[in-house]
Formats: structure tokens, sequence, C-alpha cells
């Protein structure tokens, strides 16, 4: 129940329901990308309903009424993201930096950028923020059947791991491959993706929760969710589901 092209946010009865949906599958951490309107109540409700990790994203890094919500919810977050994928398109690096240091110093919490793993390879992107948080896509590198595209990303996460040097944590922010869209793209190829992922080096967080409809500018945008966009798990989630469901059978049972 959001749009941003035409200004629709989310209700917070609606955003209880996605992120119970969320729980009920057994995530345990979220990601946001804006803090304005009602995107700023989501990390309040979601610690309030037991999510344990929470990363607050800042969208227009040069909107201070953002920056302050983001701010205001300092007590349930436990880090910042400032700005995805705009350097150099929405934003310059000087005043991005700018804005990382100044949320840190006045919220105490760390803070670090997003941005497509390909600016990764300027050191200045990997010093950005107190962790390294890039988005690593193989399907736009034309990579998408499941086990090359985990091998793909497990070459950038060992070439940032080097340039990153061993006390700057790595979690890959978006990593995932889209289900419609392209006749390559299927439920079955994202659940052999992420099923490979796990038993990978990689940190990562799964993107994305539910698919977004109004992401038209490419085909396979509106189709990168777990979930379908009436929230009804695709085929990763549903298998996985299942198992759970399985395992509290037998357990009864014995």
């Amino acid at each position: 129940n959001f749009n941003p092209i035409n200004g629709t946010y989310p209700s917070a009865e609606s955003i209880e329901k996605d992120l119970n949906i969320l729980l009920e599958a057994g995530f345990n951490g979220i990601i946001t990308y804006g803090s304005d309107n009602a995107l700023m109540a989501i990390p309040e409700i979601a610690k309030n309903m037991g999510f344990q990790g929470i990363i607050m994203g800042i969208w227009d890094i040069r909107d201070p009424r953002e920056k302050d919500n983001a701010l205001a919810m300092s007590g349930y977050v436990d880090g910042y993201c400032m700005g995805n994928e705009g350097l150099s398109i929405r934003y310059e690096v000087d005043e991005l930096k700018k804005a990382i240091d100044e949320l840190r110093d006045k919220s105490r919490l760390p803070v670090t950028t997003s941005e497509e793993i390909n600016d990764y390879a300027k050191q200045y992107v990997v010093e950005l923020g107190d962790w390294v948080f890039p988005n690593v896509h193989p399907y736009f590198s034309n990579v998408t059947q499941p086990a090359k595209a985990v091998s793909w990303i497990g070459k950038y996460y060992k070439i940032l791991k080097r340039a990153a040097g061993a006390d700057k944590p790595i979690l890959f922010k978006e990593v995932s491959l889209p289900t419609k869209g392209d006749d390559r793209c299927n439920e079955k190829n994202q659940r052999d993706f992420f099923i490979l992922m796990e038993f990978s080096e990689v940190k990562f967080a799964y993107f994305e929760a539910f698919d977004q409809a109004w992401k038209t500018h490419a085909p396979v945008e509106p189709h990168w969710g777990l979930f379908d966009r009436k929230r009804r798990p695709k085929k990763f989630i549903a298998e996985m589901l299942t198992r759970q469901a399985d395992v509290k059978v037998k357990t009864k049972t014995l």
C-alpha cells in the first residue's frame, strides 16, 4: 500500500500486517529506505512487535524533515543508511559524507550509505560509512542462473573484504533474482538462489520483502519480492513455511 509516484503511504495497520507476515516467516530484522511520512513509524512499530535489528533509511539526504524524522526514531534503530544509489545522480560524495557524519554525531549510532556494487571500485566509497552496504544484483550483469549468480556475488564479496579491511563489517544490502519480467526469471530460480546464498560466506539481507507494483522502469522491477503484492509467499518462502510446519507436527507427534 505504498506508491511514492502518486504520494500514497501505508497506514499503521497495513505496516503492521506486513511486519507480522515477515515475523511469521522467521525474519527478525528489517531495512527501510525512507523516513518521510508514514515510513517514519516503521522502526517503532517493528521494535514493539519484536524485531531485533532495524536499519533505517533516509532517501533524500537533502531533506531536513526526513533526516529529523530518522533522528527522532534513534531509540528504535540500530543504524542508518543515508541515501541509496544516488551518488553523482541525486547527491555528490562530499555532501553525502557530510550528511553521514552529521547523523552519526547526532544519533551516536553507526551510519553508512548504499550504492551499486561497481561504485565500490572507488576506495572512497568503501570508506564512506561505518560498514559496507552495497546493492549487488547479478541480473543486471546478465547472470540469471542461480549457481552462477551466487558465485558472481561471492567474487565481489571477496574483493570488498580486501578493500574494507578486517575491521569494517560488510553486509550486502540487496541481493536477489527477480521472479518475472524476463523469460529467464521465475520463482524456482529465486528459491534455488537463496538456498545457495544461505550456504555461502556472504553476509546479506534478503531483497525484497514484497513485490512493489509501482516500480515500472524495467519489466523485472515489480517482481523482486519474497512475497507478491498481495502478501502471498512465493516459492522460497512457501516451501520454508511448509518445512517449518512439518517440523512442528513431528515434534508434537514425538
